[in-house]
């Protein structure tokens, strides 16, 4: 079992390597539309366009290539500490019972599961560079139509076209376009990707661990805030939580796919047959579905259980508490959840804004003197933006009650040289209202 805190940051490390692939993607647009605008209007202008094409997409797949390999690393050494982290609160219980559970790292099941999920992990980020290549190509090229078109209808000049042009596409960030018709930004998909690949194999090692310890009990983790819904359903996490189910030794085999011969119901660990004192596992909390236990983004995890152990989700009268020990209000937790829903909302903006800074400073760069005192105060009134995003933040943070994830709100480029030349600019602009 995972606790549900364990979860906060540990995505940031590959977070970080995936918002350099997207920061990247946005200066070599802007280097890409600057150099484009700067094509005299002859015969080659449309061969000349394709070639400078050619080489932003090169340039973005050389970093494509670098960000790969760290990610590889990177991707292991989560699951490997998300696999011993997980083992450790399985077996803590059982040894107080008389029952050791084997050392995961010389477990040739757990080693099979860990590199499984490896596997299906890293093909996934996989998916998601791919297809960020291709909808970072269908960007540079829309854009390019987009302002080609401003210019010839008269409405713009080029440099203020693309100014406007890039300041939307900072803003929302590049998208990942699933099959099922939704869609991402590349930096929620990463974040989905990790969660969910550290809670699946967590799940699936502990399932390995209740046949090792002969148990058919599995307790569900619980935590202030859980996701919720209006039913009774495996999508509202709060109607779950820190419960005891029951599952079969056929959902066993099914859910671990392991061959061999499963032990009998309460052979070794005391737990019982299903009678209806506990309901179905997989029917109640909706593991494997991607929407209940275990799913897109959740936190919750679950371990075996016994009843000479004790539900330590509960206090002595039965109350739902946190893994501190603090009572649940389901009041309380609701209305947390959609605070924490917001506080998320306030974090995308800020990493936009930050987004369309680097923009900006890039246009900038390549800017004529004059294009440069037009950019300028825009760059100033966003970076004051930035400030009172912060501001709303923090404000909002202490309010409610909530811890500020100040990690969820970095950009891997906007580091302290970035930070200085912003409040530089929002110092600029507060004096210039003034």
């Amino acid at each position: 079992m995972l606790k549900p805190e364990y979860f906060d940051g540990k995505e940031q490390r590959m977070m970080e390597l995936y918002q350099q692939l997207s920061e990247y993607v946005l200066k070599e647009a802007a280097r890409f539309l600057v150099q484009a605008g700067e094509i005299t209007p002859t015969a080659d202008r449309l061969l000349q366009r394709l070639q400078l094409m050619g080489e932003a997409q090169a340039e973005i797949e050389k970093k494509l290539e670098q960000l790969t390999r760290l990610s590889r690393k990177e991707l292991r050494t989560l699951l490997q500490d998300a696999v011993l982290t997980s083992w450790e609160a399985d077996a803590a219980p059982f040894r107080e019972i008389g029952i050791d559970l084997s050392d995961p790292l010389k477990n040739p099941a757990v080693i099979r599961i860990m590199d499984a999920q490896y596997k299906r992990s890293q093909g996934e980020l996989q998916n998601l560079t791919r297809t960020t290549m291709k909808q970072s190509h269908l960007d540079l090229i829309n854009m390019l139509d987009e302002a080609d078109m401003r210019v010839a209808a008269g409405v713009q000049s080029y440099s203020a076209a693309i100014n406007d042009i890039l300041t939307r596409y900072a803003g929302r960030g590049i998208y990942v376009f699933y099959p099922t018709g939704t869609r991402r930004t590349l930096e929620a998909a990463v974040m989905c990707c990790i969660r969910t690949s550290m809670a699946q194999m967590a799940g699936q090692l502990t399932l390995e661990f209740i046949k090792e310890a002969g148990t058919n009990l599995i307790i569900t983790s619980a935590h202030t805030g859980a996701r919720f819904t209006k039913k009774d359903e495996p999508a509202n996490h709060q109607s779950w939580q820190g419960k005891v189910f029951y599952i079969t030794n056929a959902d066993l085999a099914d859910l671990t796919a392991v061959k061999g011969k499963i032990e009998s119901d309460g052979q070794k660990a005391g737990g019982s047959p299903n009678t209806g004192k506990y309901p179905d596992f997989r029917k109640t909390t909706g593991y494997g579905t991607g929407e209940g236990l275990a799913g897109y983004n959740c936190r919750h995890s679950f371990g075996p259980y016994d009843e000479r152990i004790g539900n330590p989700w509960r206090d002595k009268n039965g109350n739902l508490v946190d893994g501190a020990g603090n009572r649940i209000d389901s009041e309380e937790s609701k209305q947390k959840y959609l605070d924490s829903q917001r506080l998320r909302a306030i974090e995308r903006n800020i990493r936009a804004t930050k987004r369309q800074l680097v923009a900006k400073e890039q246009l900038m760069q390549g800017a004529t003197e004059e294009e440069r005192q037009r950019l300028q105060p825009e760059y100033d009134k966003l970076a004051y933006d930035l400030t009172q995003q912060y501001k709303k933040y923090n404000d909002f943070a202490r309010e409610h009650n909530l811890q500020p994830q100040y990690g969820r709100t970095k950009l891997a480029d906007f580091g302290r040289e970035q930070t200085k030349q912003s409040n530089q600019g929002a110092r600029r602009y507060k004096n210039a209202e003034k």
